[in-house]
């Protein structure tokens, strides 16, 4: 058990200072008490701002809790800027994603000398994402909701937050990507490790976003990120890796999750070729296009799930090759262009975090719509998943949006 909070206090002189409010918590390999989760949350959402320190820049550091933004923080503070820590308080007590990320975000900011702050953040989070997820997979959607809190609770709610209450010219991220300047504006770069690269799931950034950020992990591999952590002795240095959506509990699949919500209605299995009737399912949420294993059908032939009709809660069914298509639009299309083009052009395409972005012809299209038609068929474009656009290049994501 360790104390890591302090309570920051403002006194006659305006002078904020720390007291320490004696919060136990339990160490990084345990799951901390509801109680310790709390009591960090309520000294960090209610700690005084201190003034910007003299000839120094403010940098607000959002802090998960993990080695990447502990070691973002450390970062921040070797490069000389004025550096404070910010939390986003997303959901109630029990997930242990969030609540180890919180507690461990706090430790980080003591051991660096920095003051940590809590946003609360939980209704905008469980309305706009918690709440959206089911329902994504009822209209036949497989969303990736990262994206969605990158787009409004990082660099929306938080960075607001930053720039208006922190101070803070700038907000640090441990994403792996790159901000760069270059003879044509800003631009948002694929990280030098490519394992690592992240600009796929930022692409819902602002210009005006992404001028106020600064990601320095993108010239790093993980590798060294972790040597960086070691060196700097971080509580966070050999902390895993999150690999799970941070509000399903850990244990539980996302079908049993998604059971919590939706109703298991049936319906027919139908082949996407023959028109034949296959089998019957158990409710369209238990599938996603391109799933091959789970779907319960025996046959000659390997099946895949080419497409799911959630108004007749039909779910197709063929051969690899029914997967395959050449075009695809997608809705709320957003540029990171200083001019967001208006007539076609050749870029690259990519449509799920770990496939490769593939040479198409890119058609903008009226009411924030885009259509992308691929040179060659590229398989399972996937509803509610993200579309990337990449320069010719490859280094450079200049847009995206959902695909329909």
């Amino acid at each position: 058990m360790s104390t890591v909070e302090t309570d920051t206090v403002e006194t006659n002189t305006g002078k904020a200072v720390d007291q320490p409010v004696n919060v136990n918590v339990t160490e990084q390999s345990d799951m901390p008490t509801a109680e310790a989760v709390e009591a960090v949350c309520a000294v960090a959402s209610k700690r005084v701002v201190s003034p910007v320190q003299a000839n120094k820049t403010r940098v607000a550091v959002l802090m998960s809790g993990g080695v990447d933004s502990s070691v973002t923080a450390m970062e921040m503070i070797k490069a000389g800027y004025d550096v404070i820590g910010v939390t986003g308080w997303l959901i109630k007590s029990g997930s242990r994603c969030c609540d180890t990320g919180m507690v461990d975000a706090a430790r980080v900011c003591e051991q660096l000398g920095i003051e940590h702050h809590a946003v609360d953040l939980r209704e905008m989070f469980k309305a706009e994402i918690i709440d959206q997820f089911p329902q994504s997979y009822a209209r036949a959607k497989t969303p990736l909701p990262c994206s969605v809190c990158n787009t409004l609770v990082k660099w929306g709610a938080l960075l607001r937050y930053s720039q208006k209450i922190l101070q803070a010219r700038y907000i640090a991220t441990g994403h792996y990507a790159r901000v760069v300047e270059t003879e044509d504006g800003f631009r948002l770069a694929r990280a030098k490790d490519p394992r690592k690269d992240q600009s796929y799931v930022l692409w819902g950034l602002t210009m005006e976003q992404l001028k106020a950020t600064l990601l320095p992990l993108g010239d790093f591999s993980k590798d060294e990120i972790r040597a960086l952590a070691d060196q700097g002795g971080l509580v966070t240095a050999n902390k895993p890796d999150s690999q799970d959506l941070c509000f399903i509990p850990r244990g539980t699949t996302t079908q049993q999750y998604l059971g919590n919500f939706l109703t298991a209605e049936p319906g027919p299995i139908v082949h996407t070729v023959t028109a034949e009737m296959l089998g019957q399912h158990q409710g369209t949420f238990n599938y996603t296009i391109g799933q091959r294993k789970g779907i319960g059908i025996a046959y000659h032939e390997p099946l895949y799930v080419t497409s799911i009709d959630p108004d007749t809660r039909t779910v197709y069914v063929g051969p690899p090759e029914a997967l395959l298509r050449k075009e695809l639009t997608a809705s709320a299309a957003n540029w990171l262009m200083e001019t967001p083009p208006v007539e076609p052009f050749e870029a690259l395409a990519k449509i799920r975090y770990n496939s490769k972005a593939e040479p198409a012809t890119v058609y903008p299209m009226p009411d924030a719509q885009v259509r992308v038609v691929f040179h060659e068929p590229q398989p399972a474009i996937t509803p509610g998943q993200v579309l990337g656009i990449y320069d010719l290049t490859d280094t450079y994501i200049l847009g995206g949006g959902w695909i329909d």
